[in-house]
């Protein structure tokens, strides 16, 4: 069985990328299910259903989402999507924690497939709040699962935590595909049963800064504001994914880079 899974699709030149490139892409490596991180879709921030439609369009089968799901003022219904899974670790005490689910199951003829999607808890998204333990939260659900295939979209922000879910799951679940710093890592390889990469990188403008326009991101760095504007760049795309391939009896055999550059 193989997976196509992409990178947080970022903005318009992301769903540009879904549109030109999938279909094209399912066909050379005979992709049998199509993921995608869709979190920095609709003006960066979050995923409307408008593009959610889009998206489907294309040819995405399933969605995971991140620390930007609920941006969008039509969020609540994006979630209530049934291939559409946000981020599990939410505070049962906030009301996001009420709408969605954050793993979810599906089968593809005789296989049986678990997503989850997992908040990291260091630098940026750590409040404690809003999230629980990401380490605690795969714990708790791992004893529920009996799926032959279970992939988890890690949603952090350090190399450190992701290679840290790896050191303490691997052989618990089939992949840990990190999302969010949008660059694609080049660490990608099978342990213990585990299929990883620290990054898979980000569909979407390819000469801004992680996607976004720069200038304000540079006067950040420059010292001269505290927070930057995350605008969308107008460059060309860059199509950023992973194919994950499994045999017959569910064991990830092989994990391939994707990365594609608008001509």
């Amino acid at each position: 069985m193989k997976f196509l899974f992409i990178g947080d699709i970022f903005g318009k030149k992301g769903i540009q990328a879904c549109q030109e490139r999938i279909k094209k892409i399912k066909s050379q490596y005979k992709i049998d299910v199509v993921i995608a991180n869709a979190e920095n879709c609709t003006s960066c921030r979050g995923l409307s259903i408008a593009d959610y439609q889009l998206l489907s369009q294309a040819g995405i089968d399933y969605f995971t989402m991140g620390n930007h799901t609920w941006k969008q003022k039509d969020w609540e219904e994006m979630l209530k999507q049934n291939n559409v899974v946000r981020p599990i670790n939410i505070n049962p005490s906030c009301p996001q924690a009420s709408v969605g689910v954050g793993t979810l199951v599906f089968k593809y003829k005789n296989t049986s497939v678990r997503l989850t999607n997992i908040l990291g808890n260091t630098v940026y998204m750590n409040d404690e709040n809003f999230l629980t333990n990401s380490f605690a939260s795969l714990k708790a659900l791992l004893p529920a699962v009996k799926e032959d295939i279970h992939i988890v979209d890690l949603h952090a922000e350090t190399t450190s935590e992701k290679n840290a879910f790896l050191s303490e799951f691997s052989g618990q679940v089939s992949a840990i595909l990190g999302t969010h710093t949008h660059v694609q890592t080049n660490d990608q390889k099978i342990y213990n049963n585990t299929v990883y990469i620290t990054d898979v990188g980000m569909t979407g403008p390819s000469h801004g800064i992680i996607g976004g326009e720069p200038s304000s991101i540079i006067e950040m760095f420059e010292g001269k504001s505290h927070r930057f504007k995350l605008n969308e760049d107008n460059s060309s795309y860059q199509f950023n994914a992973v194919v994950l391939e499994f045999d017959k009896k569910n064991k990830p055999i092989d994990i391939k880079n994707i990365v594609i550059y608008e001509k």
